[in-house]
């Protein structure tokens, strides 16, 4: 039996889709201190089967790594089958909400030119899901659709104001909202709310790799590499 052996038997029988661990949950379970680098560097926590911890860990439970908070110290591994990563529907590729995460994550940290994690600082309402890793970049990820594809979703529209309003009252340089799935959701949102916005930027990311900005203008529209 491998080192991390004893993480996959634990995550493999608790049947859950999503498991929160604080690092130190971790090393009761395998017996032994984490290493230094999985304390400092996201790539320790990489789902490549190439490293042992996630072969034989989390991997072979049928789990992956959906996000690390370092300065926490806390894990979050989602089972594999529930990301549902990529479902083709005809030619139209569409993701779910987790996919659709990951893929925001790739190419908002490629448009901004570093690495965007979720993290949480001290007195911050959230831990918000794209973040620098000095704190001057923070956004959240969005993925709504209208309400039986046609009528304007309340809840959703209550749950992007009440993101403004955590992003405007934080600390940062760069404040924004990344949406994906149904454009109109912001569009129409903005038709009536953005009076209220004051630095936090709209974009919406289409299936393809197209990212759009949608507020404060909705001149810039660019292709991401993948």
């Amino acid at each position: 039996m491998g080192k991390y052996s004893p993480l996959g038997k634990f995550l493999k029988a608790s049947g859950r889709e999503r498991i929160e661990m604080p690092f130190k949950d971790i090393e009761r379970i395998l017996g032994s201190t984490l290493p230094h680098s999985a304390r400092v560097h996201r790539a320790w926590w990489a789902n490549h089967a190439g490293h042992i911890q996630a072969r034989d860990g989390w991997l072979a439970a049928g789990y992956r790594v959906e996000h690390v908070d370092l300065e926490g110290r806390v894990v979050c591994f989602v089972r594999s089958e529930a990301k549902n990563h990529l479902r083709k529907e005809g030619k139209r590729i569409t993701l779910d909400y987790r996919s659709f995460e990951d893929f925001a994550r790739k190419v908002m940290s490629q448009y901004f030119g570093v690495e965007l994690m979720p993290r949480k600082k001290e007195n911050w309402p959230k831990c918000f899901d794209l973040v620098s890793p000095d704190y001057k970049i923070v956004g959240d990820v969005k993925y709504f659709s209208m309400v039986r594809g046609k009528r304007i979703p309340p809840a959703k529209f209550s749950n992007i104001s009440e993101h403004v309003l955590f992003l405007e009252r934080i600390d940062a340089e760069r404040r924004f909202l990344v949406f994906g799935n149904d454009i109109r959701v912001p569009q129409e949102w903005l038709k009536r709310y953005k009076h209220v916005v004051k630095s936090v930027e709209f974009y919406f990311l289409h299936s393809d790799g197209r990212l759009e900005k949608l507020y404060p203008n909705n001149s810039h529209q660019r292709r991401s590499p993948t």
